[in-house]
């Protein structure tokens, strides 16, 4: 989408002489962008998929700009033409490696679409680097929905699978008053990243409504935990069932609470920071962290 394209572009910020990695050439018109602005030998771009990077590298050529392509998994990044002075990835990432922050050079930015398990959703972050050059820190910018990084793809559980090993029938039963509406039923929710954020390793799944009944199911990652809510039409009350080790209800609705005592905050409010040890999703300053993720 090219409004998109050019909007990260715009917010990658590269001036004159900057050296850039992107993680994810494609069709090669976002490289052939930067090229054009930067000089081919400034920019250095990686493509997972070996037809698509070949490709590239033809197209490239063709409009006089050969750029190294790699043809490579930018997980790792390209630690032989570091340092850069910015990152950018054009797929989404559920975890920022650690290697982009190594090969950047202290005060460069990484521009990456971020996101958690619980929504396809991704939501652009801006990391600056330390000036030790051990971390990188940053704000949300704002919502979008890219492929992702291979290694980062999700696996859809598979609803047999958990109802076989917890059945509906021994579900714990209760009552919620969050609405579908306090849930978040659009494509980009700020509550997404909250729930997302405090309720890790899961995947809710809102499936279609039927006779005035919308089940939203909710799955654990790590076990066979699973959850349902089901708002009806008119409703004051929800019914949930939930079974497993964990109470993935439980704490979605913990989590909702926690966004709504803080005000209901948007993307920009919250921030991410990177180091060797993990990253960590905060709320208006690194020292409010959300919750601690590998």
């Amino acid at each position: 989408m090219p409004s998109i394209t050019l909007s990260m572009l715009r917010d990658l910020d590269v001036g004159a002489g900057s050296r850039v990695l992107e993680i994810g050439t494609g069709t090669g018109w976002s490289t052939a962008l930067l090229a054009h602005r930067l000089g081919r030998r400034n920019v250095v771009s990686m493509e997972v998929d070996a037809p698509i990077a070949a490709r590239a590298r033809v197209v490239l050529r063709r409009f006089g700009l050969p750029v190294t392509v790699v043809g490579a998994d930018g997980l790792l990044g390209h630690a032989a033409g570091a340092p850069y002075d910015r990152i950018i990835a054009t797929c989404g990432v559920r975890t920022i490696p650690y290697a982009w922050v190594e090969q950047s050079r202290p005060g460069g930015l990484i521009l990456v679409p971020w996101g958690t398990h619980y929504a396809p959703m991704d939501v652009n972050v801006l990391l600056t680097v330390a000036d030790e050059g051990r971390s990188a820190s940053g704000r949300f910018l704002g919502p979008v929905e890219f492929t992702k990084l291979r290694a980062h793809r999700l696996t859809w559980p598979n609803h047999a699978d958990y109802l076989a090993t917890y059945s509906f029938g021994s579900a714990a039963k209760s009552l919620t008053s969050v609405t579908a509406t306090d849930l978040g039923a659009g494509r980009f929710e700020p509550s997404h990243l909250a729930v997302g954020t405090r309720v890790p390793y899961c995947v809710h799944a809102p499936a279609p409504s039927r006779g005035g009944v919308q089940p939203v199911w909710f799955y654990g990652l790590t076990d066979t935990s699973w959850a349902v809510v089901l708002f009806r039409n008119g409703a004051g009350l929800a019914t949930v069932r939930q079974a497993g080790p964990r109470r993935l209800w439980d704490e979605v609705e913990e989590a909702l609470r926690w966004w709504r005592d803080a005000r209901r905050p948007g993307f920009e409010r919250f921030g991410l920071t990177v180091t060797a040890e993990g990253q960590t999703v905060w709320l208006d300053d690194p020292s409010q962290p959300c919750q601690r993720r590998a």
